[in-house]
């Protein structure tokens, strides 16, 4: 039982295995990227392998803005929700360097791997014609934390 009398608001701390369950069964977040002082934040599709978070994006266009923003060794933040009610969520922030994967890496077999089943992701997006290719990032955890609240079992 917590003392914290905002908890029920607030959250408490996740254990380890309750994080990795939420980053292995959910599909999407909110990754932040920066430029200097300059934020960046955008919808992705992740996958989770063995503490690892692999996403991918597809350059549609040249001057795409969330290439300008990510970088080999960079930090970003993966924020990741399950929200069900008021008192009833969980939370997880990932923090830590993104390393590129292309398609000759040795980790890209894990992000296809991660990514599969994925509604955002596809390896046709390799061969479509529309597409200047797809990048792969591997975020490597620095840090990672959760706060839930759950609902009371009485």
């Amino acid at each position: 039982m917590t003392t914290d009398p905002y908890a029920q608001w607030t959250g408490e701390p996740m254990a380890q295995d309750e994080i990795d369950a939420l980053l292995s069964v959910a599909d999407h977040g909110v990754l932040g990227l920066a430029d200097g002082d300059e934020p960046y934040t955008i919808p992705v599709s992740f996958g989770y392998d063995d503490g690892d978070v692999f996403f991918a994006f597809v350059r549609t266009d040249p001057d795409s803005e969330k290439f300008e923003f990510v970088e080999d060794g960079k930090t970003a933040r993966l924020l990741v929700t399950d929200i069900k009610a008021r008192f009833d969520w969980q939370s997880v922030a990932v923090t830590g360097p993104v390393e590129a994967v292309s398609l000759t890496d040795a980790n890209w077999s894990r992000l296809v791997d991660a990514l599969s089943g994925n509604p955002w992701f596809s390896t046709a997006f390799e061969d479509d014609e529309r597409v200047e290719g797809v990048q792969g990032w591997r975020l490597v955890p620095d840090e990672v934390g959760g706060v839930e609240v759950r609902p009371d079992p009485t």
